[in-house]
């Protein structure tokens, strides 16, 4: 029980209400004798905190929604405590009165109860306004990590059944020409299966994991051709060891296959570098174009889908460029790591 009282705003209340009691009672001695000056600090405070603790824990909590009635509620509550403190104060309360010749009027007398007991009132509805509006800020701030949260999981859920249709049609490709390639196509397929379900459930993977990944894509896609295509990747082996959000370079190069006809013409060439800069590191991927099969800049669903993780993965921590002309079309990402 006493636990339950002491909790993190309680010690705090406690020492505050024990300050301004030695406060009151420090004024009040100053203009009378000790014993007089306790019953007046004494119901002062005792005032006060009734006050206060009718605001913060009945009035404030059920009226804040409705500003109008809080008021009108407020109004009434402050001006009929005003009248009860009065009535106790006036007739049983000892007040020291020798000093003074002539006793102040009774309409003097509840003005300045009225008075204390509006301000004590308005330092409660100050702080629990505070207190409230910090409840509402930080339940937005949980509300906005849940939706953020809830989508990339929708995001990188997109991923998976849009790798899975490429790579079964590539395989079915694959065995309709009788092509000798398909049963390490399956094998390439469990490894970069078990890397999508399993690996990429994280938050981060290492990006060693993630150029693996790429040079299984790329052994995939060679295999759906006789010529041996113009694919080359290159990566830093500093960059190893970098965590990165999953599957982030795999729609740009997913599109680069596409848009580049690489399997078809012998002269197209799909180019990937990987490199560490300073504290940023840079993916750059390069692809030729025929007139006329030119990518337009950020379409489809995966490039929209990984522009929308990149602005809630890596917020103004990241640039992203995507160019085409002169038969080459170009993606730069530059993320701050």
């Amino acid at each position: 029980m006493l636990t339950k009282f002491l909790s993190k705003k309680k010690p705090f209340e406690i020492i505050a209400w024990v300050l301004l009691f030695g406060f009151l009672f420090s004024m009040s001695n100053y203009f009378q004798p000790i014993n007089y000056a306790f019953y007046s600090a004494t119901f002062d405070t005792l005032t006060m905190l009734i006050v206060y603790q009718l605001n913060s824990k009945l009035i404030f909590p059920k009226f804040i929604t409705r500003s109008t009635r809080y008021l009108l509620v407020s109004t009434f509550t402050v001006s009929l405590l005003s009248l009860f403190f009065l009535f106790i104060d006036t007739n049983f309360i000892p007040h020291f009165s020798s000093y003074f010749h002539t006793k102040p009027p009774a309409f003097f007398h509840f003005m300045r109860v009225f008075f204390t007991t509006s301000f004590v009132y308005f330092i409660a509805t100050s702080v629990n306004l505070f207190a409230y509006n910090q409840r509402l800020i930080e339940n937005e701030r949980l509300l906005n990590k849940e939706k953020l949260e809830t989508e990339l999981k929708l995001l990188k859920a997109q991923i998976n059944p849009h790798f899975i249709f490429n790579s079964l049609n590539n395989i079915y490709s694959l065995t309709y020409m009788k092509s000798n390639n398909a049963p390490e196509a399956v094998l390439k397929l469990s490894e970069m299966l078990r890397y999508v379900f399993y690996d990429c459930s994280k938050e981060r993977v290492f990006l060693s994991s993630e150029i693996k990944y790429i040079d299984n894509f790329i052994a995939f896609q060679q295999m759906k051709s006789d010529h041996k295509q113009n694919i080359t990747l290159k990566s830093d082996l500093g960059v190893n060891n970098i965590e990165i959000a999953p599957m982030l370079f795999i729609p740009f190069i997913e599109n680069a296959f596409k848009y580049s006809r690489i399997e078809e013409t012998k002269d197209a060439y799909v180019r990937i570098g990987i490199e560490k800069i300073n504290k940023k590191l840079l993916f750059v991927i390069e692809n030729s174009f025929e007139e006329g099969n030119k990518p337009m800049q950020g379409s489809g669903t995966g490039i929209k889908n990984v522009q929308h993780r990149l602005s809630i993965i890596y917020p103004e921590k990241h640039t992203l460029t995507i160019s085409g002309k002169d038969n080459k079309f170009c993606v730069e990402l530059i993320i701050d790591i």
